[in-house]
Formats: structure tokens, C-alpha cells, sequence
């Protein structure tokens, strides 16, 4: 329960990354993740490539560092606890599962959460990539990361917290038909 709780408030955080505008702030993706910058020179430096992108061209030209440094506080602790839910699972996973504890039929479950949770991290990169592109002329000229691949980013969001919910329930409340499922 703690983990589908923890997904829901990833979503809740993702959504006011979204409503902040703060998404497109942190503009490559390193698996591992990384600190806050460190000190002025780092933060002046992680800005400079921020001005490189369409977002600060066309709507954030105004922006100062200390803005800056809000924003992107706001999609790094986005991407942090991302890294942090994993941690979280994939930890007492391998401890359980070390000991022999978790069951065959609960293993295909809990295989698929951890892989499409890693699935996510992947496909929150490809959605913020396409929100560093020019947008298409199209449009009305501001910079946004795709529907589509928002939609997905959502989607998979809602499907990792349905399938937690649902494994952690079966789990504490199993019944005749969750032995069938899990």
C-alpha cells in the first residue's frame, strides 16, 4: 500500500510540475538522477543551457535565476521521487524475494510493476524531449511537450498505481478469486 500510495502522490507532484510549467526546466535526463546543482557556477551553468531550448526563447526570455532555480527545483524533485518510489520497491522486493517469501503466483505481478515503473522514467524523458523541440508552426509558437505522450506519461501513471492497489490488496484481503489473479 505504501508504494501505490507513494504513486498517487507522484501523480499529485507531476500534476503541479504541469501546472507550474516547471517540466521543461531540466533539459537532459541521466538515469541515476542527479544533486541539486551545487553552488552559483553550477546553477549559472544549468540556466545557460536551459536559454538554449524553446521554452525560455519564446515565453521565459523575462525569467531571472532565482525563477529559474524554482522551477527547476520543482521537475528535479519530480524526477528524484521517481527514483526514490523505485528505490522503495525495488528494495524490500529483492530483500522478499532473497528469503524465498514471495510467492510464484504474486511474482508476475510485482515483475510487471517493477518493469513498468522503470517504463515510466523512460517514457517521462521521451514526453519532456518533446517539449524541447521547436514547436510546429502550426501552432500558436509555444513551447509544449506532446498530448499524446503527456497521455501515455498519465496513463502509465494511473496503470502502476491501479496494479500496486490492487496486488497490495489482494495480498492483505485475499480471497478465492485474488488466489486466481495474483
Amino acid at each position: 500500500l505504501g508504494c501505490s500510495g507513494s504513486v498517487f502522490g507522484m501523480v499529485v507532484l507531476g500534476g503541479y510540475t504541469r501546472l507550474t510549467r516547471s517540466g521543461l526546466s531540466m533539459v537532459d535526463w541521466r538515469p541515476q538522477g542527479s544533486a541539486l546543482p551545487a553552488d552559483d557556477a553550477a546553477w549559472a551553468a544549468e540556466f545557460e543551457r536551459y536559454k538554449a531550448f524553446p521554452e525560455y526563447q519564446r515565453t521565459n526570455r523575462d525569467m531571472d535565476l532565482e525563477g529559474f532555480k524554482q522551477i527547476y527545483f520543482v521537475e528535479w524533485a519530480h524526477r528524484m521521487a521517481g527514483r526514490a518510489i523505485g528505490v522503495l520497491f525495488a528494495v524490500p522486493l529483492g530483500v522478499f524475494v532473497s528469503l524465498r517469501m514471495v510467492p510464484l503466483t504474486l511474482a508476475p505481478r510485482l515483475a510487471a510493476a517493477f518493469a513498468l515503473g522503470g517504463a515510466q522514467g523512460l517514457i517521462g524523458w521521451w514526453m519532456v524531449r518533446s517539449g524541447l523541440e521547436e514547436p510546429p508552426p502550426d501552432l500558436d509558437g509555444v513551447p509544449r511537450v506532446s498530448p499524446y505522450r503527456l497521455a501515455t506519461h498519465l496513463a502509465m501513471a494511473f496503470t502502476i498505481y491501479s496494479l500496486l492497489l490492487s496486488t497490495s490488496l489482494s495480498v492483505l484481503w485475499p480471497s478465492p478469486l485474488s488466489h486466481t489473479l495474483a
